[in-house]
């Protein structure tokens, strides 16, 4: 499902570069968004083990961060050169980092892991990123993308103008059927987290025990994830069997 129409390629790069120097305040900074970014970096934290890192997305690089510490060689790519030198600067420049279009990555068999976390959503052509991802990512590496879910609550909050952003909203199916069309196996999928990051974003203190406990009993999720794995025998086009 697509809210809105998708940013063009020029107002994105405009629009984290203006966002840039407030993007972790507005998004981590209260006490909720804190615990959204722990959430999000303990599941990433998961399923990366060191290894060479490839992501698409870097915004200020809390993950770039995060996975240096835990010995990966890292790359990130973003449109928004003020998001990379904040990356770099986050990092002590220890990141490695490309101002690119997550649509049109250039590498080849170069990476362990491939990450793209809470931008899949914005790409115009995710199936033609997955299938960068599929080239850029070594025999058996592994591609994990995280994404806004469609569901009955995310349609009721949008109908309320909660939340509202220009992007898609995904079921897990169809990022599934996305990453088959690219070449990838399945690994996994599922949830990280089942309420809105909106309202953890704005709840007051007081009041997070409310949603923590709701989160466990909550039955539509909102952030959802799929992991991938590249198989040398398919083909990176279709996923089909090249033989």
């Amino acid at each position: 499902m697509r809210h809105k129409n998708i940013r063009s390629r020029a107002q994105v790069r405009t629009d984290y570069d203006q966002s840039a120097r407030d993007y972790d305040k507005v998004r981590f900074g209260s006490v909720g968004g804190q615990y959204v970014n722990k959430r999000e970096m303990e599941f990433v934290a998961s399923v990366v083990q060191g290894s060479s890192v490839l992501e698409i997305g870097t915004a200020t690089g809390r993950f770039a961060e995060c996975l240096i510490k835990k010995g990966a060689e890292y790359v990130g790519i973003d449109l928004s050169l003020k998001m990379l030198r904040a990356t770099r600067e986050r990092t002590e420049h220890s990141a490695s980092v490309v101002q690119m279009d997550g649509c049109s990555l250039g590498f080849r068999g170069s990476f362990d892991y491939a990450l793209c976390i809470r931008t899949f959503h914005f790409l115009p052509k995710p199936v033609e990123a997955l299938l960068g991802m599929f080239t850029a990512l070594k025999d058996s590496g592994e591609c994990l993308v995280t994404f806004e879910t469609d569901n009955l609550l995310r349609r009721f909050l949008l109908f309320l103008g909660i939340g509202l952003s220009e992007q898609y909203y995904y079921r897990i199916s169809d990022v599934e059927e996305m990453f088959l069309r690219a070449g990838f196996r399945i690994a996994r999928s599922g949830s990280i987290m089942r309420m809105p990051v909106t309202l953890y974003r704005r709840c007051p203190k007081h009041l997070l025990w409310i949603l923590w406990r709701l989160e466990r009993l909550w039955p539509w999720p909102m952030h959802d994830y799929v992991l991938g794995t590249r198989q040398s025998d398919r083909n990176p086009n279709h996923g089909f069997l090249t033989n």
